[in-house]
């Protein structure tokens, strides 16, 4: 008892320490969508969309057709209303919450897998992927945490040591993570195939219950979307499905790209790669690795690609790590345990649904792997290293390790965030007046903040801007052609260069850096040589746009 609420404390200063240096990291990424949809809420908290977004300067009639549900919303909406304030630090120290659990979810978790539980856990809060979704306010984490929070129950209750709590906190987190996330089916899933694999555990607790269990969150959904179908008199989630069909989430070209993308992520920002190279060694498949990280060099030379020789190391590294981790699951397939079953319908469970469900790689949509792919690693570890003592030396060095590779890529994301707050605050108080408008094109936080100040987004097919007005548009956050764009209607007034000199970056065309998307590179993070990052072009408008404005487009 005492080793357990010690590596607790242990777990809860890791999280301290890891977090609270971000607590006032600005808003980022699509935290400003699940903000927006929080402020809805006061209005309608029956019917969370149903207002009339813009996304990429592009409307919708309402966000009904939103691919997630509204709880990180209602609770976002909960913390506004007691805290009456839209400072950061307030909103992610309500979202410590979700860190922590996951860290205790886990650490109960590892225990059945692996003699190294603490570490484990470590492991997990300080991941890369981990720490840096963490300090956002988007879903990922907190989806994550009810995952965790189900599945270390269904593991207490299938081993007899279930209690009365243990049952309902299993159903409260699978009917939270629904409805967070459709994604949570596949979390269902789990729970129905571990049951059948287990036979002897699922009697642990009644047929009634397990049944309860597994159709609490289909009913949930039935009716979530039942009553979206009468009161917008639509399937919604059809139009979700269709706006996926839009943007060819299926391409067999796009497939591949999320092959490599997923990946990538796994041997670059779930621990640190020379950690994976080391836990999920063996005579073949080190072999295999390092004659996949030389050959991946052959192509780039090939063909003739514009990457630096940095960024090819990084792409090379990444891929081969990430190959280990591969092989390791295969060679599990073997393995006819339960537990270790779960472990490898979990891993490839999520690599399907990143090939199904989206239309880019993305970190955060690899993040759901995390927890299984940490745990075999450090039994494959367990499992090869004999003596305790060489054993414990190289799980906490692995841990240090991670660590100190995870903070610079975290802080590297504070600091992206953190330019828009403050070029926002510097060119609206450069160039808004009482004479003239300040609009912008983009997203993101740059959005938030420019809204915050007083500026106006300008839709694709607006002709509002008048003579004089400003119009502000960034390089990476998502920019768009305007009715003004061209020099008929616009003088450029100033080119305002991001200047960053920390050398990490996380999403930046120039060294092919994708961490939330693909679309802007291969890799999870990558490092700067100098080249220009983020900039604003500033024009001022010196003709009002007289043409025919064109049929306004429809996200779904």
């Amino acid at each position: 008892m005492f080793f357990k609420s010690s590596s607790r404390v242990v777990l809860l200063l890791v999280v301290a320490l890891l977090y609270i240096p971000f607590l006032n990291q600005a808003f980022h990424i699509d935290d400003r969508i699940y903000l927006e949809i929080a402020d809805n809420i006061h209005l309608h908290p029956l019917f969370p969309y149903d207002y009339r977004p813009v996304f990429e300067g592009v409307g919708a009639s309402d966000a009904a057709s939103h691919s997630h549900l509204p709880l990180t919303s209602y609770y976002l909406s909960f913390v506004q209303l007691v805290s009456g304030t839209d400072a950061e630090w307030v909103y992610h120290t309500a979202f410590l919450i979700f860190p922590v659990l996951a860290a205790f979810a886990f650490f109960d978790l590892a225990r059945r897998y692996v003699r190294n539980s603490l570490p484990a856990a470590i492991l997990l809060v300080g991941a890369p992927a981990f720490s840096t979704l963490g300090h956002t306010l988007m879903p990922d984490v907190p989806l994550l945490t009810f995952w965790l929070l189900s599945l270390s129950r269904l593991l207490r209750i299938t081993s007899g040591k279930g209690r009365k709590l243990d049952h309902l906190v299993l159903l409260l987190s699978v009917l939270a993570a629904a409805f967070i996330s459709m994604v949570t089916f596949g979390l269902l899933l789990l729970i129905a195939a571990f049951l059948l694999l287990d036979r002897k555990g699922a009697k642990e607790a009644s047929t009634r219950y397990w049944v309860l269990v597994l159709l609490s969150p289909v009913i949930l959904w039935v009716a979530w979307y039942l009553r979206a179908y009468l009161y917008y008199d639509r399937l919604v989630l059809l139009s979700t499905l269709l706006h996926m069909e839009k943007r060819q989430a299926l391409d067999w070209m796009l497939m591949g790209a999320k092959v490599v993308s997923f990946v990538l992520n796994v041997g670059g920002v779930f621990l640190f790669p020379l950690f994976i190279w080391f836990g999920v060694s063996g005579r073949w498949r080190t072999r295999f690795a390092l004659l996949l990280f030389f050959l991946t060099f052959v192509p780039f030379y090939f063909y003739g690609l514009e990457w630096a020789w940095v960024h090819i190391l990084l792409f090379a590294l990444m891929l081969a790590s990430g190959f280990l981790v591969f092989s390791e699951f295969l060679v599990l397939l073997r393995d006819k345990s339960a537990e270790t079953r779960l472990m490898v319908l979990w891993f490839f469970g999520i690599l399907a649904s990143c090939l199904i469900l989206y239309y880019a790689g993305s970190v955060r949509y690899t993040l759901l792997a995390l927890p299984p792919a940490i745990l075999v690693l450090l039994r494959c570890l367990e499992n090869r290293v004999r003596s305790e003592y060489f054993l414990r030396n190289i799980v906490w060095s692995g841990v240090v390790l991670s660590l100190l590779y995870s903070v610079p890529i975290a802080y590297a994301d504070y600091r992206f965030a953190g330019l828009y707050r403050t070029t926002a605050e510097e060119l609206c108080s450069q160039y808004g007046t009482s004479d003239n408008q300040v609009w912008f094109t983009g997203e993101w936080g740059f959005r938030y903040y420019f809204e915050k100040e007083g500026a106006r987004m300008l839709p694709r097919a607006s002709n509002s801007a008048q003579v004089g007005d400003i119009i502000i548009k960034p390089y990476i956050a998502s920019p768009w052609v305007t009715l003004y764009d061209g020099d008929v209607y616009t003088d450029l007034l100033e080119q305002r260069i991001a200047e960053e000199p920390f050398p990490v970056r996380i999403l930046d065309f120039s060294s092919h850096a994708g961490f939330y998307s693909t679309g802007w590179g291969f890799l999870p993070y990558s490092y700067s040589l100098g080249e220009n990052w983020e900039w604003f072009n500033v024009f001022r408008i010196k003709k009002q746009y007289s043409g025919p404005l064109p049929e306004a487009e429809q996200h779904w």
